[in-house]
């Protein structure tokens, strides 16, 4: 039993993508980066700063990762590196190294 009552898996999975989802959007509106990307010295670029572009953008990823990735994989064999759906939402990861 998991916290100490049953559930179902589908709603924990459910549970856990919102909290990620959380995660991400209020990282991305407080700053562009997310703990990961300020190691790595990146930072998101949006066009709108708006919370329905940082919701759209876990969106898309989400659904981008489910097909085998295609998201992606779309940055390996794109000239600019950018994902699929960064150029569908008009965003871009830069080098925020000063």
């Amino acid at each position: 039993m998991l916290f100490m009552f049953d559930t179902e898996p589908k709603l924990l999975q459910f549970i856990l993508w919102a909290s990620s989802g959380v995660y991400f959007v209020w990282s991305w509106a407080r700053g562009g980066q997310t703990l990961a990307m300020r190691a790595w010295k990146l930072k998101l670029i949006f066009p709108d700063d708006s919370l329905w572009f940082y919701f759209a953008r876990y969106l898309l990823a989400t659904i981008g990762a489910i097909p085998f990735l295609v998201s992606f994989l779309w940055a390996v064999f794109n000239k600019k590196n950018q994902y699929l759906h960064d150029i569908i939402l008009g965003s871009e990861i830069i080098d925020a190294q000063i």
